[in-house]
């Protein structure tokens, strides 16, 4: 595999499109100073993806793009063809063409065969070819003086690049970082889950009585609405005899009310046909009912008269004791006498007894009347009649006495109040005297009043005894009329008794029609609060609890369940709901995160496993490399500096350490002098020779497919030239080699030769031409 054609278009000096065909062997590109030679260098390094500018001598991207006083190109592009029979490239192509397109507008185009690519595709593809970035195949005067002074750290991985150790290296750097990271995942699911833990722990706790609780609550579900369902049973069983019950009384109601609608109706009957037998009878009771009220009467007259006699009686004995005891002092006497005269004077109840018999005649005139209405046309009516003008005279003549008496008294008390006011004036000593005549006269008054009422008792009881003997002739015709009607009136009778049994059946029934309906509505209400706890407490219909459960068959036991249930259910205080979700959710999630930190500590085992093989495996290589490394080394040590000598030592670090990170390779040699000298004291040819050297014997191990020298030996005399190109031809045997240059001595060693120069406008011309050798000795 070589490098068979690049082409330059707009990138740096080359304005115009270039194209250099190279063949195996050496290939040499002079020209002047600032033709452009050292841009050919930049493009390849640049298309193999160089990122930065300061490698590529410029400050930005956009300096690679050509530029001019006349004329700025947009794009430049350049492209590598590289011949692959040797299928160095892992591709189905015998050629690969690489390009990298960067436009003024920034960002960078890759292109493999023309096809769109990402720059790492690239890198892939040419990793393991010997022409990868870090392997030091372009190499530029300012490098190699670089190299010699390299710290054996920087120098050891050249090495490593050249080894092809750097992919492991990232490997493990890679894996280096995953397995920090792997750590910090490691400690921060550790962190979580001790903080996840934390509440897990008391929700574990809260999970099992919510369990508890809703195990708990299944059953007493369950049992509870299986009594529910027994009850509900129970109540549709009562609703229905109930409606039996309710029924059969209204029809009992129906069949009272018809017979008493009969018998109304017979009663009815009955009392059309007594119908005037019944006015004749009411009209005679009616009478015997105003004559019983009469006789009441008279009987209360009798004995207000009694009354009033017993008071003129008392009187009278009262002043009868006065009159007996006239030999008091006259002062006394006069004294006595005034109080009884007061007493006298404050009974009034003469003027009312003399009203009260006013009444009584014409009460008894007005019975006599009924009476002789009542049994007008009849053979007492004469009788009566006679007997009642009789009583009559006799009560007008003793009011006619109570009368004028009352007025004799009342004038003869004026006449005495006077007479005494003009006694008590004149005749002091008398008073006594004349207060016992008036005493006298007091007790004379009151024994004519007690006659007088005693007479009117008596016309009062011959009156009683007339009622007496008028009611004996009036009941029995009353009896008689009654007789007539008792066998109506009984069946009458009969008849409300009959209808007031069939009032009191329809009162019970209707009473207990009254209590089936309350009963009713304690059933509909018990009804709706079972369906109630049932839909509300449990969230189903009454339809998916009758399909789903049983009814309970020992209700009495249930009712003892439910209780035990409940009271399960109250001890158990205050439950969170969702604390078994909860747990559930934060216990999948720990789940989750533990089979996350399992996977990351096995992830840390392997990656920790696969580090360790790295090392070993980079350790390995070096070692054994290294050796060989060495030994070339200072065979091309020896040819640059023919009595000098070099090696290579291994630096390691202070304490010691055996990482390969900690190794480097440092540079011993002695030019002649047979003294080792310092690198940094030698001078620029020296230095590059030194560093030809350890790329030279870096080389040797890890072939590329071509190297770049520009200007390389600049630095160097033509003694040196000679021995530092002996070197190349050397290498040129097997590997391509391109130099640019402008010495002449190492244009002889070329196979073909490139000029460059720079045109007036500034752009960079390529002319290339194969010669001999001996053309270029001969001159």
């Amino acid at each position: 595999m070589y490098l068979k054609n690049i082409t330059l278009k707009g990138f740096k000096s080359f304005g115009n499109r270039s194209s250099l065909n190279f063949e195996s062997g050496i290939s040499v590109i002079v020209g002047p100073n600032g033709s452009g030679k050292s841009n050919i260098a930049d493009g390849i390094s640049w298309v193999l993806g160089e990122q930065s500018p300061k490698s590529l001598r410029g400050s930005s991207m956009g300096d690679v793009i050509f530029r001019s006083k006349k004329q700025e190109m947009g794009i430049a592009e350049v492209s590598l063809l590289f011949n692959n029979k040797d299928r160095l490239f892992d591709v189905e192509f015998s050629e690969v063409k690489i390009t990298r397109r960067v436009l003024t507008e920034g960002g960078s185009d890759y292109f493999i065969n023309s096809s769109p690519c990402r720059l790492m595709d690239i890198q892939e593809m040419i990793a393991d070819s010997g022409i990868g970035k870090g392997l030091h195949i372009i190499i530029n005067q300012g490098q190699v003086n670089k190299i010699a002074l390299l710290k054996p750290v920087e120098r050891k991985l050249i090495i490593d690049e050249a080894l092809g150790l750097s992919k492991h290296k990232d490997r493990r750097k890679r894996s280096i970082s995953k397995l920090e990271k792997v750590k910090d995942d490691i400690g921060r699911l550790n962190d979580l889950m001790e903080e996840i833990r934390r509440t897990m722990d008391p929700l574990e706790i809260e999970a099992k009585r919510a369990r508890e609780y809703a195990a708990v609550a299944n059953e007493l579900k369950s049992e509870e609405i299986s009594l529910f369902l027994t009850n509900l049973s129970g109540l549709n069983s009562s609703w229905a005899k109930m409606e039996e019950d309710h029924k059969k009384a209204k029809d009992s109601i129906r069949e009272i009310g018809d017979g008493i609608l009969e018998v109304e109706r017979e009663k009815g009957d009955l009392i059309k046909n007594i119908g005037s037998k019944q006015a004749e009878y009411e009209s005679w009771r009616s009478k015997i009912e105003s004559f019983d009220s009469g006789t009441s009467r008279l009987s209360n007259n009798m004995a207000l008269i009694e009354s009033k006699k017993n008071v003129f009686s008392t009187l009278y004995n009262m002043f009868d004791l006065e009159a007996g005891n006239s030999d008091i002092p006259g002062e006394a006497a006069s004294e006595i006498a005034e109080k009884k005269e007061k007493e006298l004077m404050d009974l009034s109840f003469l003027g009312k007894i003399t009203k009260k018999m006013e009444m009584i005649e014409a009460q008894f005139k007005a019975y006599i009347d009924r009476v002789n209405k009542a049994v007008k046309g009849s053979s007492i009516s004469k009788d009566i009649e006679n007997e009642g003008d009789i009583i009559y005279g006799e009560l007008g003549n003793i009011l006619k006495e109570m009368q004028e008496g009352n007025m004799l008294r009342r004038g003869e008390k004026s006449k005495k109040a006077a007479r005494e006011s003009k006694k008590r004036f004149e005749e002091e000593k008398k008073r006594s005297e004349l207060r016992l005549k008036r005493i006298r006269d007091l007790k004379g008054l009151c024994r004519a009043n007690l006659d007088r009422a005693e007479a009117a008792y008596n016309i009062l009881k011959e009156y009683s005894l007339v009622s007496e003997k008028i009611k004996k002739r009036l009941y029995p015709e009353f009896e008689r009329q009654k007789r007539l009607i008792a066998g109506d009136q009984q069946r009458i009778e009969k008849y409300n008794r009959d209808i007031g049994d069939l009032k009191i059946k329809e009162n019970r029934l209707e009473n207990d029609i009254y209590k089936i309906d309350l009963r009713r509505e304690q059933i509909r209400e018990k009804v709706k609060s079972i369906t109630t706890a049932i839909v509300d407490d449990y969230n189903m219909s009454i339809e998916y609890a009758s399909k789903n459960f049983k009814p309970s068959d020992d209700t009495p036991q249930s009712e003892i369940k439910v209780r035990r249930l409940k009271s399960r259910m109250r001890n158990f205080g205050n439950v969170n709901p969702n604390a078994a979700i909860e747990f559930t959710k934060i216990k999948k999630r720990f789940d989750f995160l533990n089979t996350q930190r399992q996977d990351l500590a096995d992830s840390k085992k392997q990656l920790e496993g696969l580090i360790r093989e790295i090392n070993e495996k980079i350790g390995g290589v070096f070692l054994k490399k290294f050796e060989e490394i060495n030994e070339s080394f200072q065979q091309y040590f020896k040819i640059l500096f023919p009595r000098g000598e070099g090696e290579m030592i291994l630096d390691r670090n202070e304490n010691g350490a055996a990482g390969d990170e900690d190794l480097g390779v440092d540079l011993k040699v002695d030019i002649g002098n047979n003294k080792l000298v310092s690198l940094s004291l030698l001078s620029g040819g020296e230095k590059s020779l030194v560093s030809m050297a350890f790329l030279f014997s870096v080389f040797s191990i890890k072939l590329s497919p071509f190297y770049v020298f520009d200007e390389a030996d600049a630095a160097l005399d033509d003694a040196n030239i000679g021995r530092f190109l002996s070197l190349v031809k050397k290498f040129s045997e097997k590997q391509q080699v391109i130099v640019i240059t402008h010495q002449k001595k190492t244009m002889e060693i070329a196979d073909t030769i490139y000029g460059v120069t720079m045109q007036s406008d500034g752009i960079s011309k390529v002319v290339s031409e194969k010669i001999d050798k001996e053309d270029i000795k001969n001159g």
